[in-house]
């Protein structure tokens, strides 16, 4: 089984109304963005609030999304940190027939690379899918080597690398001397990323302006960089806002706003601010305004 990582990828959030799952926004929001050109979908990991689902309510998001759009690729977060929990976790998940799994390394317990490394296998054995590893040290507390990534690059299971935190140092490494496909998972460096070679993005914030993102990756991947960069300035204030508080409260907010889903998360998420509310508008209308003056 093999799935082809690149371009925009949607890590679509989890609607809810009233602490269930607001299956019609859910389905809405995923047939908008792929007919925008996002290239797949990523459910139930960090923006999907993945850590709060029940495992019965992440097979439901992926009937749903998979009944909405049945062309696009879908992959699913495993959430478990303990290896014996994230094995299950892969292989109940496997049963579902997505195009793939998205790996994070154990959170807090800050194992060795060689632990890492036996998580990966693990999972990636139990699931016999395409595995994309969540390097995300800031939230893990754990740091993937460049050599543990060699090594487990080395089984064609594991296609790729969802990158947080990076130095160019660091993209250079994990796109030059890796054979993982490199998909940037920090918004605000999408741009920089994608021109030193990633293979596209994982983006929250693509939700919003979703064609835009799209239109970016392609002028990159074209070698139009004076216009790609236009983009990404437009871009980067509302990105940066997006940002602003813990993901995806501030998302929710804005797209509370446009009437597509309801301001509504899971503890301990909380809503964002009221004032953080109005510059996500206010910054939303104003990047409207120079992509549009781009179009003409």
């Amino acid at each position: 089984m093999q799935t082809c990582f690149s371009g925009v990828w949607l890590p679509i959030l989890t609607p809810f109304h009233h602490d269930h799952i607001d299956h019609p926004a859910l389905a809405q929001l995923a047939q908008d963005r792929v007919a925008q050109g996002v290239a797949g979908l990523v459910a139930g990991a960090t923006t999907g609030e993945g850590v709060l689902l029940h495992p019965c309510e992440q097979e439901a998001i992926f009937a749903t999304l998979r009944a909405a759009v049945p062309d696009t690729p879908i992959v699913l977060g495993v959430t478990q940190f303990a290896s014996h929990a994230a094995v299950a976790q892969a292989r109940s998940l496997a049963a579902l027939a997505p195009d793939g799994l998205l790996v994070t390394p154990p959170s807090y317990v800050r194992p060795s690379q060689n632990g890492m490394r036996r998580h990966f296998e693990a999972v990636a054995e139990a699931s016999d899918l395409p595995l994309l590893i969540y390097d995300i040290p800031y939230r893990t507390g754990a740091t993937l080597s460049l050599d543990t990534l060699q090594a487990l690059s080395q089984d064609p299971r594991i296609a790729g690398i969802k990158a947080c935190g990076c130095t160019v140092e660091r993209w250079m490494q994990l796109i030059h001397a890796t054979r993982l496909q490199v998909l940037c998972g920090d918004d605000a460096q999408n741009f920089t990323a994608l021109c030193l070679g990633a293979h596209g993005t994982i983006a929250a914030s693509a939700h919003v302006l979703t064609r835009w993102h799209v239109r970016l990756q392609a002028q990159i991947a074209a070698e139009q960089l004076n216009h790609a960069r236009q983009i990404a300035v437009a871009l980067d204030p509302l990105i940066q806002l997006l940002f602003a508080e813990p993901n995806p409260a501030p998302l929710k907010a804005l797209l509370a706003r446009s009437g597509e889903c309801r301001d509504e998360l899971r503890a301990p998420f909380a809503p964002a601010s009221a004032g953080l509310g109005e510059a996500l508008w206010a910054g939303y209308q104003q990047a409207q305004a120079r992509l549009a003056e781009m179009a003409d």
